[in-house]
C-alpha cells in the first residue's frame, strides 16, 4: 500500500531521506505545471518548483492539521509565482506559446482514430480559450486554474490563495462569466 503524504512527511522528519524523494517525485509535475501556467515561463516555473521543494526540504511545512502537505506546496508555489511577477513589474501570459518542437504544452494524447481535422479543431479551441484566460485578472485566472485543471475543491483553493471561501467562489464565478462573455463574442465574430 502506498504511503500518504503525511506518512512520508513523518518518515522524512525521522531521518528517512527516501521519503523526501518520494514526495518530490509524487508532486513535482503538478507544482511545475501550476507554476508554468501562472508564470508562462519555463525557467521561472522550474525555479518556483525548486523553491517550493527547498522549503519543504528545510522542514518549513508544519503538519498542524490545518492544511495538507500538497496544499501547502501549491501555496508556496503560488506565492513564489506572484513574487516573480511583481518583481518583474509585469503580468505574464498564463500560457506559453505552443510551437510544434518546444514540447512544453500539455496536450491530451490524440486518439489515433480521430480524424486530423478534429485534432486541429481541438487545438484551435484550446488557443481561443487560452487567449480568453489571458484577459482575466490574475486572481480569477489562478482560482480557475486550480479548480478546472487541478480539480481542487473550494476550501483547498481558499487555503492556497490565502483568502476566504466566499472570495474563491466569487473569483471563480466572475472568471467563468468573463470567459463565457469573451468566448461568446468570439463565436459571434467568427460566425459573421
Amino acid at each position: 500500500m502506498e504511503r500518504t503524504d503525511e506518512e512520508l512527511w513523518l518518515d522524512y522528519n525521522s531521518g528517512d531521506a527516501g521519503a523526501f524523494d518520494a514526495l518530490f517525485q509524487r508532486h513535482k509535475g503538478r507544482i511545475f505545471n501550476f507554476a508554468l501556467r501562472l508564470t508562462g515561463n519555463r525557467a521561472d516555473a522550474e525555479d518556483v518548483t525548486s523553491e517550493a521543494f527547498v522549503q519543504l526540504f528545510h522542514r518549513k511545512f508544519q503538519d498542524n492539521g490545518k492544511a495538507r502537505l500538497v496544499t501547502w506546496l501549491f501555496t508556496v508555489a503560488r506565492n513564489a509565482c506572484l513574487s516573480r511577477m511583481r518583481s518583474a513589474k509585469r503580468l505574464v501570459s498564463l500560457w506559453f506559446k505552443n510551437n510544434a518542437d518546444d514540447g512544453y504544452e500539455q496536450w491530451d494524447i490524440p486518439d489515433d482514430s480521430a480524424p486530423p481535422d478534429a485534432e486541429l479543431g481541438k487545438k484551435e479551441t484550446a488557443q481561443v480559450v487560452r487567449r480568453a484566460l489571458r484577459k482575466l485578472p490574475v486572481e480569477q485566472r489562478e482560482a480557475l486554474i486550480l479548480r478546472e485543471y487541478f480539480q481542487k475543491d473550494y476550501a483547498e483553493i481558499a487555503q492556497i490563495l490565502e483568502c476566504s471561501l466566499e472570495n474563491v467562489k466569487v473569483r471563480i464565478f466572475r472568471g467563468r462569466e468573463k470567459l463565457r462573455e469573451d468566448l461568446s463574442a468570439r463565436i459571434l465574430e467568427d460566425g459573421k
